[in-house]
């Protein structure tokens, strides 16, 4: 009998989490996994921080070296290897050592998001970086060596975090954003405090402002706006990303609304003997009850988990998510989980809205500081939507929201949640529970 073999596309966290669970279910099993870049398993979220000196190795971005895949794990992991052609039990992939070809019995699509690239002129100019791999780290930590003024375009996740880290090393930031405020995934009411933060910390804001070019002889040498040019050394382009879906694509592999690839519960595809799984498929909202497209690193996990056990012959549904992120800016953290006012609406909801701020410590004890809140609640049924969080110890009250989401959740249960409390870690009327609160009285 021939031996089964299992083919994974993509080295990151839905991957690599794959082809681990599929050679643990089936030891005998050949697993094969193609990435084009220098490393698997590595942590792209720490980018930005390793541009701003926080990370003083790439290496340190590494979950696992790829040695621990093929000599503990068994599994073929072939990095700086692109597939150039897929086709039904088929792959052909261009690496090193030329091309090869791989016949494959079931087949993982994990090939992640790419960057969005806006149309502009100069886009394609020296000193011009996007960011996915950790070889694009590397290359544009070298490309800021001896910078002074950098434009930071988009006011998203990555944006902020880069612009962050960039001031931090002393370098001056210009930060464009195309909509009238930073942080879309935020309501603008929330995000006018991130906007105070980055003026506090010197970073020169340009919201509602797209570029519409970069200037430069060979090189970038300016950004242009409706507004003005602005003289730079370089650009870093952080306006989103979208599914990379071009080999599901080739493949025939059916796409959702979303332009991610649609799958089932149990992350199989339009194709028979073909997952998708992480930033390039598409996953269910808890909170709409509609497939949607949420790229984040622990769904692209618990997705891989997911994936490798059925493509293995195991049974297990991946659930959805709601969609729950945290970061950083300067000394203010920053958390979303569920859905926007804005996002309600666009939903079908009725939404209520409330915004609190409550300090995080009792008032006679040391530290803590002020926390805001935003909970968003259905008025017809009670139900939770969503909470954004501004401030100082947000994880806390962004995960307990998040669990209380996941099971659907109305305000009256957040009220009545079970939340610790002692001086040093919270007030007796935790910043949540007193959201729920003012929530109950406006919902009567």
């Amino acid at each position: 009998m021939a031996r089964e073999t299992f083919v994974v596309i993509g080295g990151g966290p839905a991957g690599m989490t794959a082809a681990s669970r599929v050679k643990r279910l089936k030891p005998d099993a050949r697993v094969v996994v193609f990435e084009r870049s220098r490393y698997v398993s590595y942590a792209a979220c720490g980018i930005p921080y390793y541009l701003g000196g926080l990370v003083d190795s790439l290496d340190r971005l590494v979950h696992y070296p790829v040695s621990v895949f093929r000599e503990k794990r068994g599994i073929e992991v072939y990095t700086e290897t692109e597939v150039v052609s897929l086709e039904p039990g088929r792959a052909e992939a261009r690496g090193k050592e030329g091309d090869f070809t791989v016949e494959w019995d079931t087949l993982l699509v994990a090939t992640g998001a790419r960057p969005v690239v806006p149309p502009i002129p100069g886009v394609d100019l020296d000193g011009v970086a996007t960011l996915r791999i950790l070889e694009d780290a590397e290359r544009t930590r070298k490309l800021l060596e001896g910078a002074r003024r950098v434009a930071v375009v988009g006011g998203g996740y990555i944006g902020l975090e880069v612009s962050e880290n960039l001031r931090e090393r002393g370098l001056e930031v210009l930060l464009f954003e195309m909509l009238p405020h930073v942080m879309p995934t935020l309501d603008g009411d929330m995000a006018s405090y991130i906007e105070e933060e980055l003026r506090r910390h010197g970073v020169e804001l340009h919201t509602g402002e797209p570029v519409r070019g970069i200037r430069g002889s060979g090189r970038a040498e300016a950004v242009e706006t409706d507004k003005g040019v602005y003289p730079v050394d370089a650009v870093i382009l952080a306006v989103g990303v979208r599914p990379d879906t071009r080999l599901a694509e080739m493949l025939g592999l059916e796409l959702g609304a979303r332009g991610a690839v649609r799958v089932d519960s149990k992350l199989r595809t339009s194709m028979e003997g073909v997952y998708a799984a992480g930033d390039v498929a598409e996953t269910f909202n808890r909170v709409t009850g509609k497939p949607d497209w949420i790229p984040l690193a622990p769904t692209a996990n618990k997705m891989g988990y997911v994936a490798g056990t059925n493509m293995a012959g195991g049974d297990i549904e991946f659930p959805g998510v709601v969609g729950t992120a945290v970061t950083k800016v300067f000394g203010l953290e920053i958390g979303r989980t569920g859905l926007t006012e804005k996002q309600a609406r666009e939903a079908g909801f009725e939404p209520l809205s409330v915004h609190i701020s409550a300090k995080t410590r009792p008032g006679y004890y040391p530290g803590g500081g002020v926390l805001r809140l935003k909970l968003v609640a259905d008025k017809a049924s009670g139900r939770l939507l969503g909470l954004q969080a501004v401030g100082v110890e947000v994880l806390p009250r962004i995960d307990a929201a998040a669990a209380l989401l996941y099971h659907g959740a109305t305000v009256k249960d957040a009220f009545f949640t079970d939340m610790a409390y002692a001086p040093p870690f919270a007030p007796a009327w935790d910043p949540l529970v007193i959201a729920a609160r003012v929530a109950m009285r406006k919902l009567k």
